[in-house]
């Protein structure tokens, strides 16, 4: 499902002493099944941005077309475009609300009218995509663990079959392990599904590892817009908007700088590991 946006603006409290532009002639397409990233510092614009994207605001000036459908026009049918557009906010466990998983993952299908079976079969596809088994159908929420809760939360937005994703921080406060986890099954569900899913972080590590492109904010507008390769490379220019690249990055520029042959160019541990392996394999070879 393809999303274009023309020249939007926001407005906080316009008129106000407290006026403040928070999106400031945006203009971006997002094609269907991508895996986008979308960072900058706090305040940069990229909350405001998705909470656009599934009606939750209304632009001052500019306009938002979902599949096609101008979401901004007078009439617009909201309800439908969020059972399409599904938003996991940051810190979603807040929202967990049920005294069962099963029933906080069905209370969206719940509210869209569906059969019990219908219900039944959405629960336990959401759930087999997050990871959680049936196990956890009867258990409170509020007994498991961060990243469990994160991924019930995630569950519930899925269990409404939506066309595009939008995950603002999904990892955010959880420990290594949480965020291991949830970060590696929303790139399986990503894989699965191909589905369209934005990916808002203040983590350069997690974006690099999971998006095919990336949408940097700045004070209200998109600063950059290209591959993980091309953002990263543009480190000068990251650090002036209060950003940076990976640290893996960071490193192998530094064996660069020391004459080591390495593409500084190298983003993901898992790419600085296959090089390095190289680079040694080609010693070896030559040592012979």
């Amino acid at each position: 499902m393809a999303i274009e946006i023309s020249n939007l603006n926001y407005v906080y409290m316009a008129g106000s002493p407290f006026e403040k532009h928070a999106l400031q002639n945006v203009n971006l397409t997002i094609s269907d099944g991508e895996f986008v990233g979308i960072i900058g510092h706090t305040g940069s614009g990229k909350s405001t941005l998705i909470q656009h994207l599934n009606g939750l605001l209304k632009p001052t000036s500019g306009t938002i077309c979902v599949d096609g459908v101008d979401i901004t026009a007078k009439g617009a049918d909201l309800k439908k475009l969020r059972q399409k557009v599904g938003l996991v906010f940051q810190y979603p466990e807040h929202q967990l609300f049920e005294e069962t998983v099963y029933k906080d993952i069905a209370y969206g299908p719940k509210n869209m009218g569906l059969t019990q079976d219908e219900i039944d079969e959405r629960v336990r596809e959401a759930m087999n995509y997050v990871g959680l088994t049936d196990k956890y159908m009867n258990r409170s929420p509020f007994e498991l663990s961060g990243g469990q809760k994160r991924r019930v939360a995630i569950a519930g937005v899925l269990a409404m079959r939506p066309d595009v994703l939008i995950l603002d921080e999904p990892a955010a406060g959880l420990d290594p392990s949480g965020r291991e986890e949830i970060l590696t099954q929303i790139k399986a569900l990503y894989l699965a599904r191909k589905m369209t899913v934005l990916f808002v972080s203040h983590s350069m590590e997690d974006v690099a590892r999971a998006a095919g492109r990336i949408i940097v904010m700045n004070r209200g507008t998109v600063a950059m817009d290209g591959k993980p390769s091309e953002i990263f490379s543009h480190a000068k220019e990251l650090r002036s908007m209060g950003l940076d690249v990976p640290q893996i990055t960071q490193l192998a520029a530094s064996l660069a700088e020391r004459g080591i042959p390495i593409d500084n160019n190298i983003y993901t541990i898992e790419r600085a590991k296959a090089t390095i392996l190289m680079l040694l394999a080609q010693k070896e070879k030559g040592a012979k």
